[in-house]
């Protein structure tokens, strides 16, 4: 019972030493507090705009002919081949006797079609081309450059003196009043 009698007072004191940390801090912000605060006009005198630049990329493209040489494709021809082969077979049929004749006949059969083959399309081996024209189009990147008001660099007058800053957005013409904030404090 005592112990927690104990722990009860501890805490109690904890607690206050806290609120009362915290209403010392709340007494000094308040001192540093402005006394007097009123809304008033200025004159502006001069505003000058200040830019930037902005880029903007983009994609620049042109067409150009270009002139290539195509490989045209060509079908196969298959009558020198058979009649090669056939008359290879024929040449096979008068040599040799028995299995010496049936090797003639697949040998002669062979070699008739191979040289018939290329006695029916000599230029085979070489394809013929054909030369083409056709439209490429070659792109680039670019950046467009844009100058864009960044903020305005504002001199303007309250009570004969003299004062500049900058704004974000236009403040007014020459001339023309501007709203300003006056504050006043006792100077400790």
């Amino acid at each position: 019972m005592q112990k927690s009698m104990l722990v009860m007072f501890i805490m109690a004191l904890l607690s206050g030493a806290a609120q009362a940390d915290r209403d010392w801090d709340d007494d000094s912000h308040k001192r540093h507090q402005p006394k007097w605060q009123q809304r008033d006009f200025a004159v502006i005198r001069s505003v000058q705009p200040r830019y930037e630049s902005i880029g903007q990329p983009r994609q620049e493209c042109r067409s150009e002919w270009v002139t290539e040489t195509v490989a045209q494709p060509t079908s196969p021809n298959y009558g020198g081949a058979i009649i090669g082969g056939a008359a290879g077979g024929a040449i096979g049929t008068q040599v040799g006797k028995g299995r010496g004749r049936n090797v003639a006949i697949v040998a002669g059969t062979l070699i008739g079609a191979v040289i018939g083959n290329h006695v029916a399309d000599p230029y085979r081996g070489t394809a013929p081309t054909n030369t083409v024209n056709r439209e490429v189009q070659r792109c680039h990147p670019v950046n467009d450059y844009r100058q864009q008001v960044r903020d305005y660099l504002v001199a303007y007058e309250y009570r004969s003196q003299m004062y500049t800053t900058t704004m974000l957005r236009y403040p007014g013409d020459v001339g023309s009043r501007l709203p300003v904030r006056v504050l006043v404090e006792l100077d400790d």
